[in-house]
């Protein structure tokens, strides 16, 4: 079990600190590993803005020398045991200990054992004393840019729900068989978290996929778009593609991935939805075609602030830097793609992020340097309330709050001018 957590805080350290992706880590952990794994990580990452802001500063008084710097991540899996799971006190304190030597030396075993054994000694305490939730200074940075101080609280509830496992089903698909799910509003089948998605009736006939109900409202924010010829940018792992194709689209879909272009292949095909699907493995602002479309879809690199219930790191790795950073790429890839639209064409402008940076700002700055654009006010049947006054749709994880939540998210759908 000690190499189990040695490897557990290494990947922690990749993640947090080298900017791995959480489902590349997910995908190395041995099958037989996953749900301790999961269970541990996952609530390190949702507990670690407490865990370094509430609790360590109590027992370290000195930074740890950065050549030791993986002491940090050593603390906070000890930690996560001690105050979250049901590890014995003696049991977890020895493991972090040997973990420690192992991955350090001696003097940092003695300096786990130290910091750890006084959490124990205060562990009751730290509980009650909390006052540090879930999201780290530099996530609530983010948001306070946009919004109120409730609606920030409002959205950290969510942060320590498991996300559930939503579904869109395909064209003509009953819900009967679906007994255990939770129909949305918006349309969207709700199952519980952890539901093994293979085993979901209807999987290897094609009848559905993975899709979060927030994400599949892009697509719906469109009219009958079948026979339309559609540009779908920065469209791998392929739901919006899947809703695409699933409403008669003929769909050219792009993304700068051929990894993740295998996997939108892979779904699409399980999916019986390949035969009306060029793909082009291509950087979006590299891209050049030599036709127009109806319809072009960006959904585009961000963030992703909106998917910290699923992505608990976003809440620990993310600085408002960030958010500019895409924010540019954003406008650069919006600039580039208008040139293939066709007069009266509609653009659809997506993103996973709760900064409005990203969203609502970046659409009216488009608006003022395109002014052959209008906005297409949204009209999704259950989305009433999470429309904006310009008609743009604006999903906070609240929105769905009697159903477990939903990630944050932004649409505006535009026409261009004949």
């Amino acid at each position: 079990m000690n190499n189990e957590r040695k490897n557990y805080v290494i990947w922690l350290k990749n993640i947090l600190d080298d900017g791995v992706a959480l489902s590349d880590i997910k995908a190395a952990v041995p099958v037989n590993e996953r749900a301790f794994f999961n269970m541990l990580v996952m609530t390190a990452l949702r507990q670690l803005a407490f865990i370094k802001t509430d609790v360590l500063p109590r027992f370290v008084r000195k930074r740890i020398p950065q050549k030791q710097n993986i002491l940090n991540f050593v603390l906070y899996l000890g930690c996560t045991e001690l105050l979250f799971l049901e590890t014995p006190d003696y049991a977890c304190i020895n493991s972090y200990v040997e973990v420690a030597k192992k991955l350090c030396d001696k003097f940092g075993a003695n300096f786990v054992n130290a910091v750890l054994r006084n959490v124990v000694r205060n562990k009751q305490q730290l509980l009650t004393d909390r006052k540090t939730m879930f999201f780290s200074k530099e996530f609530v940075k983010i948001l306070k840019q946009d919004y109120t101080p409730a609606e920030i609280a409002d959205m950290e509830k969510f942060a320590q729900i498991e996300a559930p496992l939503d579904l869109t089903l395909k064209a003509g698909v009953e819900t009967e068989n679906f007994a255990e799910a939770i129909r949305l509003p918006s349309g969207t089948l709700r199952l519980p978290a952890h539901t093994a998605v293979t085993e979901v009736y209807g999987y290897n006939d094609g009848l559905w996929w993975v899709q979060d109900a927030a994400s599949a409202l892009a697509v719906k924010a469109l009219a009958d778009i079948r026979g339309k010829k559609v540009l779908d940018l920065c469209a791998a792992p392929g739901g919006k593609t899947a809703q695409l194709l699933d409403a008669g689209a003929i769909v050219t879909a792009v993304d700068v991935s051929a990894k993740r272009l295998e996997r939108l292949k892979e779904n699409i095909k399980r999916l019986h939805l390949e035969k009306s699907l060029n793909v082009i493995c291509a950087d979006a602002l590299d891209l050049n075609v030599d036709e127009k479309f109806d319809v072009i879809l960006v959904d585009a690199p961000c963030s992703a602030t909106g998917t910290f219930r699923r992505h608990p790191e976003i809440m620990n790795n993310k600085t408002i830097q960030d958010v500019k950073t895409q924010a540019t790429l954003q406008q650069k890839i919006l600039n580039h793609c208008v040139v293939w639209l066709k007069d009266n064409g509609m653009l659809v402008y997506a993103t996973c992020s709760l900064a409005k940076l990203e969203g609502e700002k970046q659409i009216k700055n488009f608006l003022q340097t395109h002014t052959d654009f209008d906005v297409c006010p949204i009209q999704i049947p259950g989305t009433e309330k999470m429309i904006t006054k310009e008609g743009f749709l604006r999903v906070l994880p609240q929105n769905f709050g009697e159903c477990s939540g939903a990630d944050g998210f932004f649409v505006a759908a535009l026409q261009r001018k004949i």
